[in-house]
């Protein structure tokens, strides 16, 4: 697992069974199928699915593909600034991933996310014009410059 930590799988780590996190460690078991993993406890095991849950119905079919975040976490727990967190605790989930506090929000669409992507891949493809530009102006200079004389 060469992830960053994140709301998930801490709370897989937490409560799934010995057997079933080694799985999960060595990459046999598919962490977004509810009927592969065996939990600790049938709460823990409504919980993940409420989860698996919320981020099909945030994102989509393809959710796996999107990062894990606290706004996820929070429909599944609820709403409110500081709250109890089955299996992470009392606290503000915003906080506790971004080191800023919550506010009112939601987590962004699909359609927004798709967006945000397309202007990522427009600014990286004007980044690459400016520097293939300015690696010509640069040989230009190159080319035409002349030390001076004395």
């Amino acid at each position: 697992m060469n992830e960053e930590p994140n709301f998930k799988r801490i709370f897989l780590d937490t409560h799934l069974t010995k057997e079933c996190k080694q799985k999960m460690w060595d990459g046999d078991i598919d962490i977004y199928n509810l009927e592969e993993l065996k939990f600790c406890t049938e709460r823990a095991k409504k919980v993940y699915g409420g989860y698996l849950s919320a981020m099909r119905e945030v994102y989509g079919p393809n959710y796996s593909e999107f990062p894990d975040g606290p706004e996820v976490w929070a429909r599944v727990v609820g709403q409110g600034r500081a709250r109890q967190v089955y299996g992470i605790g009392t606290s503000d989930l915003d906080y506790l991933v971004t080191g800023t506090s919550s506010s009112v929000g939601s987590a962004p669409s699909q359609a927004e996310y798709q967006r945000s992507q397309e202007e990522v891949q427009v600014m990286r493809t004007q980044m690459v014009d400016l520097e293939v530009r300015l690696q010509q102006q640069l040989q230009e200079f190159m080319q035409n410059w002349r030390p001076p004389s004395s």
